[in-house]
């Protein structure tokens, strides 16, 4: 193609056709090299993308591809799998209970009827030791009448220490001897401890029931407005700090019992306590059962970390002493799918391949792998199921529905 400048006679300069002439070309030479720039990114990225297919169709099968830096972030652990020593183990359903030295009984000083004084008394209230709970009224009965017995006491304490005061002055002037004054004084005595005592746990509203600790309410044994008789049960109050655990076993397991080296507790929240992370001890165990019942109770005290009822079920794997060696790996490094158990075998760098495992006995925290693994290999123990997650992830292809 010939172009023809065309100079302006007068300013000696282009025309205006001329330079536009010339935007339009510079303007067509950006748009090529452009367009030649995209389309160099355009192949570069179908290249990585064909690229990352390969390396995903080169995997071996049952394998996932996770960064260490992935692993580090998710909590996944590697262990060199060895035989142990293992545990046997009795899983069985344990009962919270309050411990004995940590629960007190409220009784009725008195004979009456029961008045509740204060809303606050309830299953789950916090009271003080000494604090006033309720108090057992006895008004208008022809018997036990505690208002009469009171103003009776009250009389008699009067009497006999002004009897007592008058006996000291006449000893001092030798008209009575020291026994007059001995026997006035143990009267005296005896009247002031009746006395007090009536003063400290009756009211006018009658007999006043108090915590004899500082603790919870567990359980309130009597309704507002019914009868009691002196000496009767009616309020139980627990520390809660101390915790009985008690589980009842079939009988076939006696002799493991004498075998237990501590226990694994599933607390409420999932999570799997050793006994000693609860500062427990095992109490004791049956030695015979009954026609009634004929399980046997074992019994461990446990420390409350919190998040502990008294009369709530617990699972408990009551650990025994093994009679071999085993391959014992972690729960966390073991998942279940359709059924079947799995664990995850660090076969290289940063590839992990998910196996299929028979397992055997579980202590709580670790369980027997029989088949599917063998001593030496390094298997996840945990956060096996981030990468059982990840495997998922990767079975979708991160490009669909990606336009190139």
């Amino acid at each position: 193609m010939q172009v023809v400048i065309q100079l302006s006679p007068a300013t000696n300069t282009l025309t205006p056709n001329i330079m536009t002439y010339f935007k339009n070309i510079k303007c067509i030479i950006i748009a090529a090299v452009v367009a030649a720039v995209m389309g160099v990114a355009g192949c570069h990225h179908n290249h990585d993308h064909h690229h990352d297919h390969d390396e995903l169709e080169q995997l071996p099968p049952n394998t996932v591809h996770f960064h260490d830096e992935q692993a580090e972030l998710s909590g996944v652990e590697v262990i060199t799998l060895e035989a142990k020593k293992s545990s046997g183990a009795i899983r069985a359903t344990a009962q919270i209970m309050p411990t004995q030295c940590d629960e007190r009984i409220a009784t009725a000083s008195a004979s009456g009827v029961v008045v509740m004084d204060k809303e606050y008394i309830v299953e789950g209230s916090y009271v003080t030791a000494g604090q006033r709970l309720m108090s057992i009224s006895s008004s208008g009965m022809a018997s036990g009448n505690m208002s009469v017995r009171r103003k009776e006491e009250e009389a008699e304490y009067q009497a006999a220490r002004t009897a007592y005061e008058r006996k000291q002055q006449l000893a001092a002037d030798r008209i009575v001897t020291e026994s007059d004054v001995e026997q006035a004084r143990a009267r005296y005595e005896r009247a002031k401890a009746e006395y007090d005592n009536l003063q400290g746990n009756f009211s006018a509203t009658g007999a006043v029931v108090k915590a004899p600790i500082s603790g919870y309410i567990t359980s309130i044994m009597v309704s507002n407005g019914g009868f009691v008789e002196a000496g009767q049960a009616v309020v139980a109050v627990a520390k809660n700090k101390d915790l009985y655990l008690k589980a009842e076993i079939p009988s076939r397991h006696y002799n493991e019992l004498k075998e237990i080296t501590g226990a694994n507790i599933v607390m409420p929240n999932g999570e799997v306590k050793s006994l000693e992370e609860l500062d427990g001890n095992l109490v004791g165990y049956g030695k015979a059962t009954g026609t009634a019942n004929p399980l046997i109770p074992v019994t461990f005290r446990i420390r409350n970390t919190g998040g502990l009822l008294p009369g709530s079920f617990l699972t408990i794997y009551i650990v025994t002493t093994g009679d071999g060696n085993a391959l014992m790996l972690p729960n966390e490094g073991i998942v279940e799918e359709m059924g079947e158990k799995f664990v995850f075998v660090n076969t290289a760098e940063e590839l992990y391949e998910k196996r299929l495992v028979q397992t055997g006995l579980s202590n709580g925290l670790e369980t027997e792998i029989k088949e599917g693994v063998k001593a030496g290999e390094r298997v996840v123990s945990k956060g096996a199921i981030m990468l059982k997650l990840a495997q998922g992830a990767g079975a979708l292809d991160p490009h669909a529905g990606h336009v190139h």
